[in-house]
């Protein structure tokens, strides 16, 4: 099973009653009371969504933010990366909207979310061209980050390797990451801060496992999600027999081929952490 993404705030989201883009202009116009939080995701109300909410005033109060699958595009991310009204949004959602580089140079660019902390960029059409533009440019306390589903490969990953961003946590799910991808992470100097790397569902293989297994440039790894990687034998012994992992609590392996040897090995190293 895949590593969990943050918990969602759907208890304490601002949601409209209707549903409808129009609700929710009618909405804002009378104030939000404060709100710090609003959940908009999977409605499908395109780049004027963006235009809307960063027009919005009442929207000041802000920290939390989830525009996921909203049919954005660049028109309507960059309008929100113009926005006066968001500067206090430390988690922002921009999942699956039609985000390409151009829309991720506008939030590299962006006056608005100077505070950001968390930010969603899966399911977009992300190359390592705009990733590359965003982390030279990205917020100062952006600690996570979730490119999964965007066609980074190993260029993408060599760009995160070498950042300056102190990341705590990296979902690069499906990101089509190969070995020379994974011997960059593992051989960065910017990522001794990373708590969690999420690699599932991509091409790292046991070369790709070696390299992580011997790295010493990840020493507060505790979740390392592997799951469905082309992994077998080789690469799960290296894991197993690895001397670096001192706080790793987490290995997720799901749908590698790795073969009782392998198996056993990882049980007796990582015991009730092992996922497989």
């Amino acid at each position: 099973m895949p590593t969990e993404q943050p918990a969602s705030h759907e208890a304490s989201a601002v949601t409209t009653g209707s549903g409808s883009l129009d609700a929710l202009r009618r909405q804002l116009s009378s104030g939000l009371s404060g709100a710090s939080e609003l959940e908009l995701a999977a409605r499908g109300f395109g780049p004027a969504l963006g235009q809307l909410l960063a027009e919005s005033p009442s929207l000041s109060t802000l920290t939390f933010l989830e525009v996921s699958d909203n049919e954005l595009g660049s028109r309507g991310v960059g309008a929100l990366a113009r926005s006066p009204n968001l500067q206090r949004v430390r988690e922002l959602g921009l999942g699956g909207n039609d985000i390409d580089d151009e829309g991720v140079e506008m939030l590299a660019r962006a006056t608005a979310f100077p505070d950001l902390e968390t930010l969603n960029l899966s399911g977009n059409a992300i190359t390592a061209r705009g990733l590359a533009l965003l982390l030279g440019a990205s917020p100062p306390r952006l600690n996570s980050l979730d490119l999964s589903m965007n066609a980074i490969g190993d260029a993408g990953a060599s760009a995160l390797a070498r950042g300056k961003s102190s990341f705590k946590s990296l979902y690069l799910l499906g990101c089509e990451i190969g070995p020379e991808g994974a011997q960059a992470l593992a051989r960065s100097t910017h990522l001794g801060m990373l708590e969690v790397l999420a690699l599932a569902g991509n091409a790292v293989g046991d070369d790709g496992a070696e390299q992580l297994a011997q790295s010493s440039a990840l020493p507060a790894l505790t979740t390392l999600d592997l799951c469905a990687n082309a992994i077998g034998e080789r690469g799960a012994l290296a894991l197993a027999q690895s001397t670096r992992f001192k706080h790793l609590k987490v290995l997720e392996l799901f749908g590698n081929e790795i073969g009782s040897r392998g198996t056993a090995a990882l049980r007796k190293r990582f015991g009730k952490g092992l996922h497989i």
